[in-house]
């Protein structure tokens, strides 16, 4: 066993691990990363699955004589219980495409060279950075799981790494769009209209900042008996058509305006809503059907008004990044921010205090508490005798 430093023929370092799985005469393993460490790292997890196999003998096969169809199916029967039932229905939608091509395989053929020549075919398909790494993922876990469980000596897969993703730049809307948006939904969908209720969905969403999933969840029972706030127990998932619990298992509060309220209350009572029905449904008294509201509403809505205000196009999400800005804005402290949002990490909520640094500036240069000023005002001010 070896790491050296090599130059390829493209002049690139490289740091190359050479080493026999099972001493002289077995198969031959060779791996090049781009860093020392990750050689090494590489070679220290090989001796401690080497040590783990003497230490702790099971039926662990070779990876010459493991299928990864044989492989997958363990993985996916086993570990299928700690997904999510959205990240299930995707995982099994790439499962079922990858198996028939791959799962003749042996093991050993899967490795960092392996992928990268997938990452390129798919690349070549036209795919999305973001999508070929999610298609990989169930490569490395399928291999990882079955490393973990000592079915394999070591996962062939270590040292690859994933494509760079774009990331998505967040769009929001200022204050005067967001209130613009509102008065025209205002007017398209007046009080005593039979959609009165998608006026409702925008007006909450740009006041509490919740997740789609969240509003199409959301029932009366969660609006508190003063209804100054709204609790988040549940999210309505747009894949499965079924209430989940919210993202990170957290139950959360979320401020209730006094026109949102009003117009909360107005909607239960015009539509009869009983206590455990969701605020927002169709015909059939069941929660809005999130893609129908993007194709029927909200893209025709967000056509006509940049049509009538030349504002700026965004994504219904992004209706979450806007409220949060305006938030921020407002002066609300970053913690109070964070519980609101249900953000896991403060630096998630930190994101839109850079996002919202030209508002600060405007408000540098509109806004000031002056020494001198208050000093001239007190000595105008007559005392009193």
């Amino acid at each position: 066993m070896s790491i050296k430093k090599i130059t390829t023929k493209n002049k690139e370092i490289k740091w190359e691990v050479y080493l026999r799985l099972d001493g002289r005469g077995s198969s031959r393993v060779r791996r090049r990363f781009d860093k020392k460490i990750e050689a090494e790292n590489f070679v220290k997890e090989f001796h401690k699955e080497q040590l783990d196999r003497i230490q702790n003998p099971t039926q662990s096969g070779s990876l010459l004589s493991r299928l990864f169809k044989d492989e997958a199916e363990y993985w996916f029967t086993s570990a299928r219980v700690k997904f999510s039932s959205g990240h299930l229905i995707r995982m099994e939608s790439i499962y079922r495409d990858i198996l028939p091509k791959y799962g003749h395989l042996t093991i050993d053929k899967f490795t960092p060279e392996f992928l990268t020549r997938y990452q390129s075919q798919e690349k070549a398909r036209g795919l999305e950075n973001s999508t070929i790494n999610r298609n990989i993922q169930i490569f490395t876990s399928v291999l990882n799981h079955s490393a973990k469980h000592r079915r394999i000596p070591y996962n062939p897969c270590f040292g690859h790494s994933k494509l760079k993703e774009d990331q998505y730049e967040m769009m929001y809307w200022e204050k005067s769009e967001a209130v613009s948006f509102l008065k025209f939904a205002d007017k398209k969908y007046p009080k005593g209209h039979p959609d009165r209720w998608v006026f409702v969905v925008y007006l909450t969403a740009l006041n509490t900042a919740l997740r789609a999933g969240e509003i199409w969840g959301l029932k009366p029972m969660d609006i508190s008996e003063d209804g100054l706030k709204i609790t988040i127990r549940r999210q309505y998932n747009r894949v499965t058509l079924v209430y989940a619990i919210t993202k990170g298992n957290k139950i959360r509060v979320v401020p209730c305006n006094p026109e949102l309220r009003n117009e909360l209350k107005d909607l239960i009572s015009s539509r009869k809503i009983t206590l455990d029905e969701p605020l927002f449904m169709n015909q059939n008294r069941k929660p809005i059907s999130h893609d129908n509201f993007i194709k029927r509403e909200f893209a025709q809505d967000l056509k006509e008004w940049t049509k009538e205000s030349q504002g700026k196009k965004i994504r219904f999400h992004d209706l979450r990044h806007t409220a949060t800005t305006l938030f921020i804005s407002a002066g609300i402290d970053i913690k109070t921010v964070k519980e609101i949002c249900g953000h896991s990490d403060i630096s998630t909520t930190m994101n839109y205090v850079h996002m919202v640094a030209g508002s600060v500036e405007n408000v540098a240069k509109t806004f000031s508490i002056s020494l001198s000023r208050e000093e001239a005002v007190s000595r105008e001010v007559p005392k009193i005798s």
